[in-house]
C-alpha cells in the first residue's frame, strides 16, 4: 500500500498482526494516515475443542441474571447458538464500543458498555451484580480469570463457558519470513497478549538477537505486560481500544523520529 508524502505516517511501515477478519479496520486507519501497511494476522479464531458446555449455556440462558461479553469474537460465537431466544429480563454488559457493535449486528442493545479490560469492567459492574445474581461469561479458552473471580467474591455466582479458542495461522511463519527477513522489525501493532505470544514463538531463538529492532505498538495495559514479559518495552501505547487510538498513539511517538528508509533508497 503506497502512501503520499504530504501524510503524518508517509514512508513508514506498519505491520498489523490482527485476525484477518477483524484487521481492515486498523489497516485502513493507518493507511489512511499514509503508513505503508503490512497484514500479518497472528490470530485465528476456532471454535471450542468441546461445545457441549457452550451451547449448553446457549440453551439455559433464561437462568442467568447478566451476560457479560469482553470481545467481538465472545459475541459472535454465542449468540447464534441461541436461536434468537433472548430474555427481556437478561442484562448485558459489553467491554469496549466494537463489542457493543458486534451486539447491534445482533439487534441487542447493551445495558453497559465502557471499560478497557476485565479490571475496569470488574469495578464498574460488582455493585451490581452482588446477592447471587448468576452472571454468564463466554470467554476465549485462555481468557484470564480475573472477571469471573472478582465477580464472585463480589457475590455474585459467576460461570465462564469457552466460546471459541485461537490458534497461529498456518501461513503467519512463511508471511514473517517474507516481511522480516532482512528488514528490521520495526512498527507492529499487538491487540491481546495471545498474539504477542505468537509473535515471539515465529523468531524462537532468534527472538533475543531480533527484539531490539522492534517498535511495538500495544493496545492497553494487558498487552503491554505481556509485551513486557518477553523484553519489550511498548514504544506507543492506545489510550483506549480503538483503531484511531492506535494510529494516534504511534502518530504522537513519531512526530519526534525522522522518517524511515524506503526499500532501494541509498544507505
Amino acid at each position: 500500500m503506497s502512501a503520499s508524502p504530504s501524510l503524518p505516517l508517509s514512508g513508514r511501515r506498519v505491520v498489523v498482526t490482527r485476525a484477518a477478519h477483524q484487521g481492515e479496520g486498523l489497516i485502513h486507519a493507518f493507511a489512511a494516515a499514509g503508513a505503508i501497511v503490512e497484514p500479518l494476522p497472528l490470530l485465528e479464531v476456532v471454535p471450542p475443542a468441546d461445545p457441549r458446555p457452550l451451547e449448553r449455556a446457549a440453551a439455559e440462558l433464561a437462568l442467568y441474571d447478566w451476560l457479560i461479553f469482553t470481545s467481538t469474537n465472545a459475541v459472535e460465537a454465542f449468540l447464534p447458538l441461541t436461536g434468537g431466544a433472548f430474555p427481556g429480563r437478561l442484562k448485558v454488559a459489553a467491554v469496549g464500543a466494537a463489542t457493543a457493535a458486534a451486539l447491534a449486528a445482533f439487534e441487542i442493545a447493551p445495558d453497559w458498555t465502557g471499560g478497557n479490560d476485565a479490571e475496569e469492567l470488574l469495578a464498574a459492574l460488582a455493585p451490581h451484580v452482588t446477592r447471587r445474581r448468576r452472571v454468564l461469561l463466554p470467554q476465549a479458552a485462555d481468557a484470564r480469570p480475573t472477571l469471573a473471580e472478582g465477580l464472585n467474591q463480589a457475590g455474585a455466582e459467576a460461570v465462564a463457558v469457552v466460546a471459541y479458542d485461537k490458534r497461529l495461522p498456518p501461513e503467519a511463519s512463511a508471511r514473517a519470513a517474507e516481511l522480516f527477513g532482512i528488514a528490521p522489525l520495526g512498527w507492529v501493532t499487538f491487540t491481546s497478549p495471545r498474539i504477542v505470544r505468537h509473535f515471539v514463538e515465529l523468531f524462537g531463538q532468534d527472538w533475543e538477537r531480533r527484539r531490539p529492532e522492534l517498535q511495538a505498538v500495544s493496545i492497553g495495559r494487558v498487552t503491554s505486560a505481556e509485551l513486557a514479559r518477553h523484553g519489550v518495552t511498548p514504544a506507543a501505547v492506545a489510550a483506549r481500544p480503538g483503531d484511531a487510538e492506535m494510529v494516534a498513539a504511534v502518530l504522537a511517538v513519531c512526530d519526534t523520529l525522522p522518517p524511515e528508509p524506503r526499500k532501494g533508497d541509498p544507505p
